[in-house]
């Protein structure tokens, strides 16, 4: 899940919308895991930006998982031991959420 932060809104209020939005489910969030950068974005019209990436673990509290909106094409759960080919990034948040608690990290591999 992934969503741009809208103005006034707090990241962890940020994943509980998207989710909704994106695969109309309700979770609450657990835990903070980690906050990591992208590269900077030049856009065609010259304007500069660079994009935070919060990271949540969040549990699933109602819904049946289905796309809700024409970001996704599919959506679906996945057993831990059946998840598909993960960049590296995408890997180490997993990691993070599985793992015992032990504060946010600062930075996720690319």
């Amino acid at each position: 899940m992934c969503g741009i932060v809208e103005p006034g809104e707090r990241p962890d209020h940020t994943i509980v919308r998207e989710a909704l939005e994106e695969a109309q489910v309700h979770v609450v969030v657990d835990r903070y895991l980690a906050v990591d950068v992208d590269d900077p974005l030049t856009y065609p019209n010259g304007d500069q930006c660079q994009f935070l990436n919060h990271v949540f673990s969040c549990r699933w509290v109602d819904g049946q998982a289905r796309v809700g909106d024409d970001e996704s094409s599919q959506v679906r759960w996945f057993d831990i031991d059946e998840l598909p080919a993960l960049s590296v990034r995408h890997r180490a948040a997993v990691e993070l959420a599985l793992a015992p608690p032990r504060g946010a990290v600062l930075g996720l591999l690319h």
